[in-house]
């Protein structure tokens, strides 16, 4: 199937990209030293991050300019930059777990640990979805949109608590990106397409499960276990 340029996907690229950017310049700013202040290995992660959502923009642009070729071979070097994106998670959750006073999603690291990581597999999911269906243009599309969307919350999370409102916003702006989506679906298609639909139950599944997270005996052992 041929993909078609539709605004919409470069938009939401662009909308991703600035609450990237916003979210962690917030927190870059706000630390004492500023920017020069987080280490070195913080920068290069944000970096490779947000190359995630610059090549996505860039790629829905391509479409728009019938650059197919060259969509097509960025899509298969972007195999480089999905593997880094997971390894690097990895590590700098690693590096959070090991400190003595680590602190992720405001609980002690070991526990906090498991929003990342459930961010990072459903960022799997959805890209590995997204390369098995390129041949299809409306769920490939749509596939990778949401692997972004996927990997937005450490971002959200800052900007929302950085702007001074209330952490329940989190999760209503994350899924409101979902459901941007699902609305231009019923507007485009009709019809919600299957590809929106995987999406938003990885999301609501993942949240479902961090949100009960205090609860659950056996996360802090595996959690010391998988990032020792």
């Amino acid at each position: 199937m041929t993909a078609k340029s539709e605004p919409f996907f470069f938009s939401m690229a662009v909308l991703l990209i600035v609450i990237v950017i916003s979210g962690f310049s917030v927190v870059s700013f706000q630390r004492p030293g500023g920017p020069l202040a987080t280490p070195f290995f913080l920068h290069f992660h944000g970096a490779v991050f947000l190359s995630w959502f610059l090549l996505l923009a860039f790629q829905a642009r391509l479409i728009g300019a019938r650059s197919y070729k060259f969509h097509g071979q960025l899509g298969l070097m972007s195999l480089g930059l999905a593997v880094a994106i997971v390894i690097i998670g990895y590590l700098v959750v690693r590096m959070t777990v090991q400190k003595p006073d680590g602190i992720i999603a405001g609980r002690p690291a070991l526990i906090g640990a498991i929003f990342p990581t459930l961010d990072i597999i459903n960022f799997a999911i959805a890209y590995s979805l997204g390369v098995l269906n390129r041949g299809n243009a409306n769920a490939h599309k749509r596939l990778m949109l949401i692997a972004a969307i996927m990997m937005i919350d450490a971002a959200m999370a800052r900007l929302i608590f950085g702007l001074g409102l209330p952490g329940t916003l989190i999760i209503k702006a994350e899924f409101s990106l979902l459901l941007a989506i699902l609305v231009y679906d019923l507007v485009k298609l009709r019809r919600p397409h299957w590809a929106t639909l995987i999406g938003m139950l990885l999301y609501i599944a993942a949240m479902r499960f961090k949100l009960s997270i205090d609860g659950v005996s056996w996360w802090p052992a595996f959690s010391q276990a998988f990032f020792s």
